[in-house]
């Protein structure tokens, strides 16, 4: 288990991104994920503006992600406020697809994950942004220890041009 943390720890690209996962990994059970009642606001401090909690829905046809919560960070990069709002609903054009894989990845797999994306946002200020890298991770939460039911994401936004090769490699085009 030891060798799989550092290596999905090696792949973060900030500071801030790995000592979120520490803290998440530091909540964890054995054998059990931790729950949104296992984190306290007053040491995510720092990360809040950019944090987003996703409430995870299963539906009888497909699973819904509701976000139940978004960082004040995240209205001034994306003009508008998202906390409620279903990721369906959210103007994401054509990413949608890619999001919503994104989603179901990580409650299927129960494990973190973490990427580079264009930020594709068709809201706000009403054009479509593909200037910013929205480098992620999102980390499962579990109010019972066998399902996902909460998604905990951390975004840092900043100007495509600006990765660093290593994070141009991993940059996906949704």
């Amino acid at each position: 288990m030891g060798q799989r943390i550092d290596l999905f720890k090696q792949q973060l690209a900030f500071d801030d991104q790995r000592s979120l996962y520490d803290y998440w990994y530091s909540k964890c059970r054995p054998g059990a994920l931790p729950g949104r009642r296992d984190l306290h606001p007053r040491d995510l401090i720092r990360f809040l503006p950019f944090i987003t909690l996703v409430d995870v829905e299963q539906g009888a046809q497909k699973r819904a992600f509701k976000v139940r919560l978004a960082g004040t960070g995240l209205r001034n990069v994306l003009d508008t406020e998202i906390t409620g709002r279903a990721l369906d609903e959210l103007p994401l054009g054509n990413a949608l697809s890619h999001w919503r894989q994104i989603h179901d990845r990580l409650v299927d797999e129960g494990k973190p994950l973490c990427g580079v994306s264009p930020l594709i946002w068709h809201g706000g200020r009403g054009q479509a942004s593909t200037a910013l890298a929205q480098v992620w991770v999102k980390f499962p939460l579990a109010e019972t220890e066998a399902k996902v039911s909460t998604i905990l994401a951390y975004d840092i936004f900043m100007p495509a041009c600006d990765l660093s090769p290593a994070l141009q490699n991993k940059f996906i085009q949704a």
